[in-house]
């Protein structure tokens, strides 16, 4: 069975300093569906751009597995501001479905918190 990978979008500029305003949109769905691809896959780390300086020098962009809720809350407002509404619920869908993983991961690891409001009967 042969690998899944994500495809990277890829950037070509001159200037690379401008390329977080310049390319905002495009770099904020490409990490939305990087991180539904990491989450979908239980993939560690995605790369999710390539960014090609005068067409020489080529630069990854990659995202962490542990980066992903804080990725996804930053690129919310990128997506409401543009309008990308499709986006922006599958950003918030991501965001949930993490979130609630690491409450069940949260419980399994501590077992009594969850047990300490029961009581035993003697």
């Amino acid at each position: 069975m042969a690998t899944k990978r994500f495809k990277p979008i890829e950037i070509e500029t001159d200037n690379p300093a401008t390329i977080f305003n310049d390319y905002k949109l495009e770099l904020s769905k490409a990490i939305i569906h990087a991180v539904d691809f990491g989450v979908r896959n239980k993939k560690k780390k995605v790369d999710f751009a390539f960014i090609v300086i005068k067409g020489i020098l080529v630069i990854t962009l990659s995202i962490d597995s542990r980066e992903y809720v804080d990725l996804l809350e930053q690129n919310i407002e990128n997506l409401i501001e543009f309008e990308e509404y499709e986006d922006c619920a599958l950003a918030m869908k991501l965001k949930n479905k993490i979130n609630k993983k690491l409450q069940k991961d949260e419980l399994q690891l501590h077992p009594q918190v969850q047990e300490s409001g029961s009581s035993k009967a003697n």
